[in-house]
């Protein structure tokens, strides 16, 4: 069997294992949502003044800040918001499954309250995400092929360096520089570089989401012959790839929290074995043994 059919074999039976775990509390997913759900709110009211202008061809006055007229400043500010606001909902979550597995209140009501307590290493942390972010994205903007792809490069180890910031923050309350120290540590100590999750949860999104690319087709083939029904697929379609984003965020986060209990603790959290832990990554004795 190849690598990548191991991959997904064994990324679905980590799903199956954290589904089990949403599934007793199917409130964790309005987390998530508030978090999309504020973010396009602010990316609407950005994007407000220039659609407006678009139709109306009125022109936006400079005072009032729109995306055409977004300085470096207020496009880094826009950043830190928009990262400071997905991590507290996810810093919300992850509190919320922490409590679960410890046998306390894992309520919405109290996640959020102590989530508000973790706001300056939140704050932290996102404007050294947003700092990162803009910086790759410029880097990016001004390189060719090879410089852009040594940038994506960069991005993913960027991505698997800070793999546990979230859960050591709200566990531990560090600043964002030791979280991703702790974060590095514990991915080296435990597992070595081989990431599973982030690889395995971005393919089950692609073939998950085939489905609903077929019906969209589908659909759009329908529509001269009959348009009520066609309308109303298409329209599922659509709203089926969101909802999938939802559900598999949040079981990735409920992912995050049972890593980073085991590789700290060394705690196995219900519905997990140590088998199936160990085999999201590959410990790095066993690849010097391999070599």
């Amino acid at each position: 069997m190849s690598s990548w059919s191991q991959r997904i074999i064994a990324t679905q039976t980590i799903l199956a294992a954290a589904w089990r775990i949403l599934k007793e509390d199917k409130t964790l997913l309005l987390l998530p949502l508030a978090s999309s759900v504020c973010v396009l709110l602010l990316a609407g009211v950005v994007a407000a003044p220039a659609i407006i202008e678009g139709f109306t061809g009125m022109p936006v006055p400079d005072d009032v800040p729109h995306v055409g007229s977004a300085d470096a400043l207020g496009l880094f500010l826009l950043y830190v918001f928009t990262y400071g606001v997905g991590v507290f909902f996810n810093a919300a979550l992850a509190l919320a499954v922490m409590r679960k597995f410890d046998g306390q209140s894992g309520s919405i009501a109290t996640a959020l309250g102590e989530t508000v307590s973790l706001l300056p290493q939140i704050v932290g942390w996102a404007v050294v995400s947003a700092t990162v972010g803009v910086l790759l994205k410029g880097i990016e903007r001004r390189s060719g092929l090879i410089g852009g792809l040594v940038v994506r490069m960069l991005g993913l180890a960027w991505s698997v360096a800070t793999f546990l910031v979230v859960p050591v923050l709200v566990s531990q309350r560090t600043g964002p520089f030791d979280a991703i120290k702790e974060s590095v540590q514990l991915l080296r100590r435990t597992w070595g570089e081989n990431i599973l999750a982030g690889v395995g949860f971005g393919m089950l999104y692609f073939f998950w989401a085939l489905p609903a690319v077929f019906a969209f087709v589908i659909g759009a083939g329908l529509v001269p012959t009959h348009l009520a029904t066609a309308l109303f697929i298409m329209a599922f379609a659509i709203c089926y790839f969101p909802v999938l984003g939802l559900v598999l965020s949040t079981l990735s986060t409920i992912f995050d929290v049972v890593l980073y209990r085991y590789a700290k603790f060394g705690t196995i959290a219900p519905g997990f074995s140590r088998q199936l832990l160990e085999s999201s990554f590959v410990a790095r004795s066993s690849q010097r043994a391999a070599r």
